[in-house]
């Protein structure tokens, strides 16, 4: 059997229901603060309790991520069953996990191999990632191998998002705070996308309806697609998204399609209200 351990962050989400039962996956705690109020992300967490930390809060939320001292005592409690550790966490353009991963595996070098890979994504891209490590792993797959189905993935996974409360971009420094006054005046839809590990504002559309066709559109443009994921604030399957599978079946009859509450940490960067979309490009593919 594989002794090979993978370690991520609180902040992913995974396309198959209950995957960390039957995976030898470790998960370091993600911490959403505003204020002196705090939650822990969690694959299983909704944004209910985010709504309830922000009753309690005038300030803006912010996400925190595993610390060195954390991962450290991680790679350290799996160093007994372990001869190799690979630790893939959210993009570095996001959260310090990556970087505090690297200065805690320093600790134990000589003793235990810590392989570190910065994700360059988030919530089911990152999970589409550790899915693909996990199961490699269970197959019996060593490090160097899991490396390189990881880093070959990367690049297929694209990241689309829209919000309606442009002061959000304004809290991550994407716009003034006069743009967002006018935008939201204006009811304009602001979008995201992941490019490089970071958040890059897109263009904007006039309506809730628009940014939905536009959602569906930019998924249209791929011709082979190996997995979809729908990013929502609810938990259960929202109105909107069960309607984007229906439409998005079409183009894309045979693809699994996943819908999952993106979670605390990704509302810091696109609010309570927002809708995105994940493609994993299939191997071979291109846009």
């Amino acid at each position: 059997m594989s002794r090979v351990r993978i370690v991520t962050d609180s902040t992913i989400r995974f396309s198959t229901p209950n995957f960390i039962d039957h995976h030898l996956v470790t998960i370091a705690p993600t911490i959403v603060r505003c204020g002196s109020v705090s939650v822990q992300d969690d694959p299983l967490v909704d944004l209910a309790m985010m709504h309830r930390l922000l009753e309690d809060c005038q300030t803006n939320p912010t996400a925190e991520a595993p610390t060195q001292e954390q991962l450290t005592q991680i790679y350290a409690q799996l160093q007994p069953s372990a001869d190799q550790i690979l630790s893939i966490h959210t993009s570095a353009g996001l959260s310090d996990a990556v970087v505090n991963a690297n200065t805690a595996s320093q600790q134990f070098l000589g003793r235990l191999d810590i392989q570190v890979i910065d994700s360059q994504s988030i919530s089911i891209g990152l999970g589409l990632l550790v899915q693909a490590a996990a199961e490699g792993a269970s197959r019996g797959e060593d490090l160097d191998t899991l490396v390189q189905i990881v880093r070959g993935m990367i690049p297929r996974i694209y990241m689309v998002f829209f919000l309606s409360d442009l002061y959000y971009l304004v809290q991550n420094g994407l716009i003034s705070q006069s743009q967002a006054i006018l935008g939201n005046m204006l009811g304009i839809v602001s979008f995201l996308t992941m490019e490089e590990g970071q958040m890059t504002p897109m263009e904007k559309v006039r309506s809730r309806p628009r940014a939905i066709e536009k959602l569906i559109e930019f998924v249209c443009e791929f011709s082979d697609v190996e997995h979809l994921a729908i990013l929502q604030a609810d938990s259960r399957p929202s109105h909107e998204s069960m309607s984007m599978i229906d439409r998005l079946r079409v183009y894309h009859p045979s693809t699994p399609i996943t819908t999952v509450c993106y979670g605390p940490s990704i509302s810091t960067i696109v609010g309570l209200d927002s809708l995105g979309v994940v493609v994993l490009e299939a191997e071979g593919s291109s846009l």
